[in-house]
């Protein structure tokens, strides 16, 4: 390779990152709840469609690395599993976990039971169809609760983590990943042009991806909305456009 593209491809780099550091954070603007329809089976199939796009492959890395810090045993519940990717990755890292992944829509579990059978895990993953705020679980039973781009969709997220609260294990972990709204607004122009041009029609219907972010919660509601529930105070690690939220019981 020359001087020049190597010169060049240098240039390029140090212009993104500009961009995308440069741009402001997002002003505190109310936050707009979004249903992601995934009970719509045209919307299921566009959303799946989605997973597979490079950055939601690079982000499910991410959580992998994340959950590592853990190194959780035991049983390990997927809440908001969708298709199936993470914990399917979940499982091919960490053999020894049981799995269960967790949904409230019956059409994206058929996807995600769908990829376990291709990759010879339908045995060692259990899909059920489950609400957050009602699991169906015996009390202190699970010993690692994680979910991702989940919780800007719970209806009434109070009862949820008191519900996550109640089938955790004493010492029990809950990891959560999600969008951040005062992310930079480079990333709601991003969205904004998935949203429109990028993004399957069903998914555009329903205002995503761009409804997600607008929908998650910023770094200082999250101490807010937990303080009200059964937890003690979290450890939330901040990114780009995103977090993990982390809490011991």
């Amino acid at each position: 390779m020359s001087f020049w593209c190597i010169f060049f491809a240098i240039i390029g780099i140090v212009v993104i990152l500009i961009i995308i550091f440069g741009f402001p954070r997002k002003k505190k603007s109310p936050r707009k709840p979004n249903i992601e329809g995934l009970d719509n089976p045209e919307v299921a199939k566009a959303f799946e469609k989605m997973t597979n796009f490079l950055p939601f492959r690079l982000l499910r890395k991410k959580v992998i690395s994340k959950l590592k810090d853990f190194n959780p045993k035991g049983t390990l519940v997927d809440i908001g599993c969708g298709s199936g990717n993470l914990i399917i990755q979940i499982a091919e890292s960490f053999p020894d976990l049981n799995l269960i992944g967790i949904d409230i829509a019956s059409e994206i579990l058929e996807f995600a039971k769908k990829r376990a059978l291709d990759r010879s895990l339908g045995k060692r993953i259990e899909f059920k169809i489950g609400n957050v705020e009602k699991l169906p679980f015996s009390n202190e039973s699970i010993d690692f609760i994680i979910s991702t781009f989940s919780l800007h969709h719970w209806v009434n997220p109070l009862k949820g983590f008191n519900e996550i609260h109640r089938v955790l294990k004493r010492d029990g972990t809950l990891l959560i990943f999600d969008f951040r709204r005062d992310s930079r607004r480079f990333f709601y122009g991003f969205l904004t042009f998935i949203t429109k041009v990028v993004a399957p029609k069903a998914l555009k219907e329903v205002h995503e991806p761009l409804g997600s972010i607008q929908s998650s919660y910023a770094y200082n509601e999250i101490f807010q909305l937990i303080s009200q529930t059964s937890f003690q105070i979290p450890k939330v690690k901040t990114f780009l456009a995103w977090m993990f939220i982390s809490i011991k019981k």
